[in-house]
């Protein structure tokens, strides 16, 4: 009864804000001058319910001095940036000013690193020649590792952004600016081995090769040791690398 009763509150806010819309709409074309304070709020109101960000009133619009202002609280990164830039965009020339905070979540630090780390590795560009890590400190999450391409670093980061309970994002992530002839290499070498052909396709492979000033390091997680040294041996007398630094995990 709750959840019917607040889905037709909704409805009814949702009614009212494209009512006001339409009418304002109307009015500024035809003639009627710029849009007042009062327009742009609703313009804002309209576009954040319409993206059901309006929820539970967590969010204020003002409107003073050309600008509208957010307050109030949200879930995550993400639906605050959202709501930051469906705001610009129904406010026409007016400016923004974001102020909403992110909400206090008593999540565990773990749980938080393991949602933040299934949103990132389930990613689909997320692969062998790449690999994140985080570790949280109460809401706080560091992220770090590799990426071969400079603009993964940002789309892992939108990835964790998602997360509840992740406050904010300290991203150390570093660049290898590609795998290389060396990377390329390791990759066909392990990839074409029968125990791991095909799983270089997978999300989250279970080897991943991270070439930096000439040396690889291998990350990831297999399934016994004598794996873990057969690939850094494979690829210490196989490659032109400087040196194998091998992290692999074993699978429990």
């Amino acid at each position: 009864m709750k959840k019917e009763n607040k889905n037709m509150a909704l409805k009814i806010l949702f009614f009212f804000l494209a009512a006001g819309i339409l009418t304002s709409s109307v009015f500024a074309q035809s003639g009627g001058g710029k849009n007042s304070p009062k327009d742009v709020k609703i313009f804002v109101e309209y576009k954040l319910a319409k993206d059901n960000q309006l929820n539970n009133d967590n969010i204020s619009v003002s409107v003073n001095n050309r600008t509208v202002t957010l307050t109030g609280t949200v879930p995550t990164i993400y639906e605050r940036n959202k709501a930051a830039e469906e705001a610009r965009n129904a406010a026409g020339n007016y400016n923004v000013t974001n102020n909403l905070t992110i909400e206090q979540a008593n999540i565990p630090a773990k749980k938080v690193v393991e949602s933040v780390l299934n949103k990132i590795h389930g990613n689909a560009f997320y692969g062998v020649f790449d690999w994140v890590n985080a570790k949280d400190a109460n809401g706080v999450v560091t992220l770090t590792g590799w990426v071969h391409l400079p603009w993964y670093k940002d789309w892992f980061q939108k990835e964790a952004e998602k997360v509840v309970g992740v406050r904010v994002i300290k991203n150390d992530i570093q660049e290898t600016f590609g795998p290389g002839e060396i990377g390329y290499r390791a990759a066909r070498l392990i990839y074409s081995d029968p125990m791991y052909q095909g799983l270089q396709y997978s999300t989250n492979p279970p080897v991943h090769i991270i070439v930096n000033n000439g040396s690889i390091i291998l990350e990831g997680n297999v399934g016994s040791n004598s794996e873990s040294g057969w690939i850094e041996n494979l690829l210490r007398f196989n490659t032109n690398a400087v040196n194998v630094n091998n992290y692999l995990g074993i699978r429990s």
